[in-house]
């Protein structure tokens, strides 16, 4: 930092630092209402500059209006004034600083009057980033929730109309933006109405006068007959078009039934309204020609149209007369007696032919109808139950025919059976002089190994039968067995023996 004092104004009079004289006072009033030339003044305020700021200073703020024309132009912006800086390029390489619209910097340099524009500027030596700025963070948080809603979306775009018959222009009326627009349109199509809302475009009072003006266009349009706005203004400072990047304004535009043009600014600018719009212009000038038809244009259109039609019409009427001529050298308009006469001979023809056709199908469908008679006359209800009945009549005879036969044959079977089961049945056996002979289980004895002394048998004969107690086994007197019968191959009936078992074993459980 510099040893300079701070800046007081009382050392800016002649007589500063020394002790005031009598009558000092009147001499300096006296001095003070002669007036200085501007070299004079510039002089003063830079000699005040010099000696009350110091030599350097360390500025912080966001950086707006950025300008790169060799050396770089901009303003150091926060929320409560804004300072001119100026960045010569021969410091900037040596900065190595890359500067951009919305950043944060601090900026190291000094305070300069520059008297041939009366400007004062801060001549700035190093540049050092922060961060992103206040204002570009809140531009960056808007466009951000713009985007998420999808006000820039090109589906929500308007159409153009082609020939609007009323454009309504929302600017400041003192403004050149407004006299380009009024030019543009006389001179391209004069037959398009301009209706002008004022609205201030610049400083606080600006977001709500271009809000208004769109809204009330957006609901008055068909009772004014407007058909598209033009929503523009001249070139200016970031700060100067800070209006247009306001969530209002975009609402405004989103929202309104007709189509919106904007025109903001230079063509370099941009602003969140011309984002909104159904269709951004570089200028003013550009607004009103996208907006309105050129008229020299329209009339080669018409002029066009006019050759095809007069061609086209000429086309037709020599292809109808050609037709026409061809017409007339047919027989039907020759000789139409001729015509009348060939078509009565195919009616003939046709007639005869639908005759016969006619006699054929009804005898085709006389027969059919006869057979389908007969069918149903075989098919009637009575004849089939009469039928059937004589059917079901001849079934049951047959049926008690096949019953009864069947029945006397089983009963004859039976009756042989009976026979010869009576004829080897055990009972018979017992009546020609044998007997069965059991234990006390009701088991045949069939060995004198079958029983021990003091057993109980039963001895069954043809009459009755015979309890009896073994006193001694007769091992010694036992006769030499019978040699067994010559074995027979039978197809089903089961061999004697085991028949004679098990027809002895009926007499098991006998008293």
């Amino acid at each position: 930092m510099s040893g300079r004092l701070p800046f007081d104004p009382s050392k800016m009079s002649a007589g500063a630092g020394r002790k005031t004289p009598p009558g000092g006072d009147k001499r300096e009033r006296s001095a003070a209402d002669k007036p200085l030339s501007v070299s004079a003044l510039a002089s003063l305020i830079d000699g005040a500059l010099r000696d009350g700021l110091p030599a350097r200073v360390r500025v912080v703020g966001e950086i707006t209006n950025l300008r790169e024309r060799t050396h770089f132009y901009f303003d150091l912006a926060d929320q409560g004034a804004v300072v001119n800086a100026v960045f010569f390029a021969s410091a900037a390489r040596k900065s190595r600083a890359v500067l951009s619209i919305g950043a944060e910097v601090v900026a190291t340099g000094r305070v300069d009057f520059y008297a041939p524009s009366g400007r004062v500027s801060l001549i700035v030596e190093r540049v050092e980033p922060v961060g992103i700025g206040a204002g570009e963070k809140a531009m960056r948080a808007l466009l951000a929730e713009l985007r998420a809603l999808g006000w820039f979306d090109p589906e929500h775009k308007r159409t153009l109309p082609s020939f609007p018959r009323r454009i309504a222009v929302v600017t400041s009326r003192t403004g050149a933006a407004l006299q380009d627009v009024i030019d543009t349109v006389r001179r391209r199509c004069p037959a398009v109405g301009l209706l002008v809302v004022d609205a201030r475009v610049q400083g606080e009072a600006a977001v709500g006068e271009v809000t208004g003006a769109i809204r009330a266009l957006s609901a008055a349009h068909e009772r004014l007959g407007v058909e598209a706005i033009i929503v523009t203004r001249g070139g200016g400072s970031a700060d100067d078009l800070a209006a247009f990047n306001d969530r209002d304004i975009a609402k405004a535009i989103h929202e309104c039934p007709i189509p919106v043009v904007a025109a903001i600014g230079h063509e370099t600018d941009q602003t969140i309204a011309e984002l909104v719009a159904d269709e951004r212009c570089a200028t003013p000038t550009q607004a009103a020609m996208r907006l309105t038809p050129d008229r020299a244009a329209l009339g080669e259109q018409v002029e066009t149209v006019r050759r095809r039609m007069a061609r086209t019409l000429k086309d037709r009427a020599s292809f109808e007369r050609r037709r026409l001529a061809s017409l007339s050298r047919r027989p039907v308009i020759l000789d139409p007696a001729e015509i009348v006469s060939q078509r009565r001979g195919a009616l003939e023809w046709i007639g005869g032919r639908l005759t016969h056709t006619t006699r054929d199908r009804l005898g085709r469908a006389v027969r059919s109808l006869e057979r389908l008679g007969a069918r149903l006359e075989r098919g009637r209800p009575s004849v089939v139950h009469a039928r059937r009945s004589e059917r079901l009549r001849a079934l049951h005879a047959r049926l008690e025919r096949a019953v009864r036969v069947s029945k006397d044959r089983e009963v004859e079977h039976t009756d042989a059976l009976e026979r010869e089961l009576h004829a080897v049945g055990p009972m018979a056996v017992l009546a020609r002089g044998f007997s069965a002979t059991l234990d006390e289980r009701g088991r045949l004895v069939r060995s004198v190994d079958d029983v021990t002394p003091g057993q109980p048998l039963l001895t069954r004969l043809a009459d009755g039968s015979v309890r009896s107690v073994v006193e001694g086994s007769g091992h010694e007197n036992r006769a030499p067995a019978p040699p067994p019968p010559p074995r027979r191959r039978t197809r089903s009936r089961p061999r004697r023996d085991d028949q004679g078992r098990d027809q002895m074993d009926l007499f098991a459980g006998g008293g």
